[in-house]
């Protein structure tokens, strides 16, 4: 591995996933199961936390296993933590290939996340901005991650007279799936996102004002 590139074949070498035989062209949504099915790979293989990458980290999460819910009895697949090895990651590889169903867009991901936390647990209404636990794994709040749920995604790129706090919040998913418009961050907008970035993000800003020769936008 001299390239430093994690090839397939490598990091599924031990998990259920070789026992799933699919069609990759016939499947409509394929480059969303791989990448299900990689995070859960890579998280069982190595440990840690898993965000999709247009999340802004703004402060540590203060537990080790934890799902995100996006909203009440309902968990996302986009951030997720857990040490290696841990069962509850097994089990969910295992639900994939016992599961699978490429044609159901999240099906191998939320849709598989949810269905397995709600068989460990009895999981009931957020009320106030306060966690759920069960069987030691942490359910946290939708204010930890979607304080702005994805119908509202287009709040991030709008003007605020007054900024939110997001002091409940751990790091803030952007929604780009949702973002069919191609919005982007405009260094000069005094948007919510480009305020973000500044805050957050200051590396990612600075080459974003190094390309206002250019467009000056970045995704």
């Amino acid at each position: 591995m001299g390239s430093g590139v994690l090839k397939w074949s490598q990091l599924h070498l031990y998990d259920p996933f070789p026992t799933l035989q699919v069609n990759a062209i016939q499947e409509k949504h394929w480059v969303h199961v791989s990448s299900d099915a990689s995070r859960l790979a890579l998280i069982w293989k190595y440990g840690g936390t898993y965000m999709d990458t247009d999340v802004i980290s703004i402060r540590p999460i203060p537990v080790t296993n934890f799902l995100a819910a996006e909203a009440s009895q309902v968990s996302s697949s986009g951030i997720f933590g857990f040490p290696h090895h841990h069962w509850f990651i097994w089990d969910c590889m295992k639900d994939f290939v016992r599961n699978y169903n490429g044609r159901i867009w999240g099906n191998q991901g939320p849709l598989l996340m949810t269905r397995r936390l709600q068989a460990l647990c009895n999981l009931t209404n957020f009320h106030n901005v306060e966690d759920q636990s069960c069987q030691n794994i942490s359910f946290l709040h939708p204010q930890r991650f979607y304080p702005i749920p994805y119908p509202a995604w287009r709040q991030y790129y709008k003007v605020w007279k007054r900024s939110p706090d997001f002091n409940n919040s751990y790091a803030l998913h952007l929604w780009n799936f949702m973002n069919k418009e191609h919005k982007t961050v405009v260094a000069g907008s005094n948007t919510l996102v480009e305020n973000l970035y500044k805050t957050y993000c200051p590396t990612t800003y600075k080459a974003l004002i190094q390309g206002t020769e250019g467009s000056g936008h970045m995704q």
